[in-house]
């Protein structure tokens, strides 16, 4: 089957998976990517290796209708930042590997949200393409258990690594499970809004408990703090429970290794951060 990709590196084992399993991939569309948080360079690789076309623009009509030209089969997108347009399915299957349980978690980046406060939402879903962001019918679903201490780094690993069975066993038998395919229940809708600033900012009048979750909820992307009326990021950061009577905020210890603010029931041990303002 020829397929067009649609997303970064993140689901780069699952595109050679299909390429293993006799597919035959003929174009990328992948976005800009800063290449220290997410990345695009293994498929730009992989579309040096196999001469063929990859973009970072914004798909449109026109370039479904010239891959449909070309023979394309199925549009397969992971992680994939834009909207695709739509795609006749008298013509070519269209499918998105979206990294939640839907209709629970509908979003461009839902995993934050799953860990600080949406577990039942965990899993991950594939879902016919259509005009509605992740609301078409759904082909194959995995629920995830998330542990005590899950992360954003272990939750995306955990279904990365799972994406390549889903897909491959999908399409596999891709048009038998489309006529399976199940409506989702509007009923049951979440949508999870992008991560803004805000959502993480650390409030340090909250719990430490409260403050590690939101830190495993982004991990290395970073979460934001004010210092001495000056903006930092965190990237790595613990803390303790004990009782005080120091205002949560407040400056505790400083070392050149660790940065001790107080928070409302203990401490926040900060070990790698960099400052953003002055």
């Amino acid at each position: 089957m020829k397929f067009v990709f649609f997303g970064y590196d993140f689901a780069i084992n699952t595109v050679h998976r299909l390429i293993e399993d006799g597919h035959e991939l003929i174009g990328i569309h992948t976005f800009p990517c800063d290449n220290i948080f997410n990345f695009n360079t293994k498929l730009a690789q992989l579309a040096s290796s196999l001469n063929i076309p990859i973009t970072e623009q914004k798909p449109n009509a026109a370039d479904i209708g010239n891959w449909l030209a070309k023979g394309a089969e199925l549009f397969l997108a992971a992680g994939y930042l834009y909207k695709i347009p739509a795609i006749d399915e008298t013509k070519a299957f269209a499918i998105n590997i979206h990294p939640s349980r839907l209709p629970k978690g509908r979003g461009i980046m839902p995993l934050p949200h799953i860990i600080m406060h949406a577990h039942y939402a965990a899993g991950m879903t594939a879902h016919k393409i259509t005009n509605q962001y992740d609301g078409g019918d759904i082909l194959a679903q995995i629920p995830l258990t998330l542990s005590a201490d899950e992360t954003v780094e272990t939750l995306s690993s955990r279904i990365a690594m799972a994406m390549p069975d889903m897909a491959s066993s999908l399409i596999r038998n891709l048009p038998e499970r489309w006529k399976l395919a199940q409506p989702q229940n509007e009923k049951e809708v979440t949508i999870f809004p992008a991560p803004s600033d805000a959502m993480r900012t650390i409030d340090f009048t909250l719990p430490v408990a409260t403050i590690k979750t939101l830190h495993r909820a982004f991990g290395t992307f970073g979460i934001l703090f004010t210092l001495n009326n000056e903006l930092w990021v965190a990237y790595t950061l613990n803390g303790w429970e004990e009782e005080h009577n120091r205002a949560p905020g407040s400056l505790q210890h400083l070392t050149a290794r660790e940065i001790i603010i107080a928070a409302s029931n203990g401490y926040i041990c900060v070990t790698q951060a960099d400052k953003l303002s002055n």
